[in-house]
């Protein structure tokens, strides 16, 4: 128990979907215009991942659960055809503050997702905090198999959050 990395406090987001739209060899900055299209509608990201390669470019996105159908039709539209959209329902982020050690953290935290068989559809880090976009209903067990390598502070328990605020439009 006394090889366990600190971490500073972890939480959970509420339940979201993940957008994954991919497209083979797209213009530079093709992604923009999706970007530009959720902008418009002030849609809140919880998570954005842009990834390019030679010959494809992807974009992982989380959002509120209920606005996964819009985020479909409007990269379809921003597009013009050009992505394919995958879309997984009941996501949610487990975010963790490993003040040190942050390497060994992320490896020591990916061996633990592939172990226990929990899905990892992203991954993102920070200075201060690693998060893994998960299955929702996996966030509990995620939590207790992640405590069994990080240290908690005393009483503390990962934050979930209570509420959900939405833009108001007038």
């Amino acid at each position: 128990m006394a090889d366990l990395i600190p971490l500073g406090g972890m939480k959970f987001s509420e339940e979201l979907a993940l957008a994954v739209l991919s497209a083979d060899v797209p213009p530079i900055g093709a992604e923009v215009n999706v970007l530009k299209a959720l902008a418009g509608r002030q849609m809140n990201l919880f998570y954005l991942s842009v990834s390019r390669s030679v010959d494809r470019t992807r974009v992982c996105l989380c959002v509120a659960a209920d606005q996964i159908k819009l985020v479909e039709w409007l990269a379809a539209e921003a597009a013009g055809g050009l992505w394919t959209c995958r879309s997984v329902n009941s996501v949610g982020l487990l975010t963790f503050f490993p003040h040190e050690r942050r390497l060994e953290a992320l490896t020591r935290s990916l061996k633990l997702f592939a172990e226990s068989r929990l899905p990892v559809f992203g991954v993102a880090s920070t200075l201060s905090a690693l998060t893994f976009v998960t299955a929702f209903e996996e966030l509990g067990r995620a939590s207790q198999r992640l405590r069994e390598v990080f240290g908690l502070p005393d009483h503390h328990a990962p934050f979930a959050p209570e509420f959900r605020v939405k833009p108001v439009t007038r």
